[in-house]
């Protein structure tokens, strides 16, 4: 008996642990994000705001009625531990869509991104108001964070994709969202398993936050390298010409002699 009620109190921190972890790991990922996404807008395709909402929204319905779909036809306790995998692989994938377009790969990256930031907005008012009028105060706090989990799944899984596969970065993405989502319903459906997903998902935590950075990176280098290609473009059009477009000091442009 002892030993029963000293594992349910182990399982019990973990789960205390993750919460903490999830709250202070979403705070600073807000930072990290926002700094990689304001130094990226400057230096990548613009996208129209409009086009990204639109996408927003679409994700956000078809994952809505995807996961509701699932939810009629696993609706019980034991089909409270595939929820974390439904979430995970409908909503790391609706993200991805905008991704599939034609076109220059930066603006792809650039839309995507966007909408994984939309997508997670709409669902963190969302749900996030409806926990806390619900008294649930923890889980609407957790929806507040979750938004920059959501862009940091789904830049890994662009990162991937930028080095030519989409659907391992898919399946990396789905698999993090799912370990991120799994302690609270595993310790609902089959408290055995508390633990070990409290565990999981405090890994899955610490490694977006730490991945995150290079993911980010190698977008940043793809689009350094793309702005120096259109400007040695630029350059060898004018030389053409017999303009010169060397700077000065004072960085304005002079011609040959």
């Amino acid at each position: 008996m002892e030993s029963v009620n000293g594992d349910i109190m182990v399982s019990v921190i973990m789960l205390i642990l993750y919460l903490i972890s999830a709250l202070l790991v979403g705070v600073k990922l807000y930072g990290k994000v926002d700094n990689w996404l304001s130094t990226l807008d400057r230096i990548t395709p613009i996208v129209e705001t409009g086009k990204a909402l639109k996408y927003g929204f679409l994700a956000f319905m078809l994952a809505v009625v995807l996961e509701l779909l699932a939810l009629y036809f696993i609706f019980s306790d034991a089909g409270l531990l595939f929820l974390p995998l439904v979430a995970g692989f409908v909503e790391e994938g609706v993200k991805l869509f905008p991704y599939l377009r034609g076109g220059d790969e930066l603006y792809r990256w650039r839309l995507t991104v966007k909408v994984a930031l939309i997508f997670a907005v709409i669902e963190a008012v969302l749900y996030g108001v409806t926990l806390f009028f619900s008294g649930n105060i923890l889980g609407a706090l957790l929806r507040v964070v979750v938004v920059m989990y959501h862009v940091s799944f789904t830049a890994i899984a662009l990162e991937m994709a930028l080095r030519g596969s989409l659907l391992s970065g898919y399946l990396k993405a789905a698999l993090l969202h799912t370990l991120y989502d799994a302690p609270v319903f595993v310790t609902l459906a089959a408290s055995d398993l508390s633990l070990l997903a409290s565990i999981l998902g405090i890994v899955a935590i610490v490694y977006t936050y730490y991945r995150v950075d290079e993911a980010f990176e190698l977008a940043h280098r793809k689009a350094r390298e793309a702005l120096e290609e259109r400007k040695r473009k630029a350059r060898e059009f004018w030389e053409g010409k017999g303009i010169s477009l060397a700077e000065d000091e004072g960085g304005e442009f002079t011609s040959s002699p």
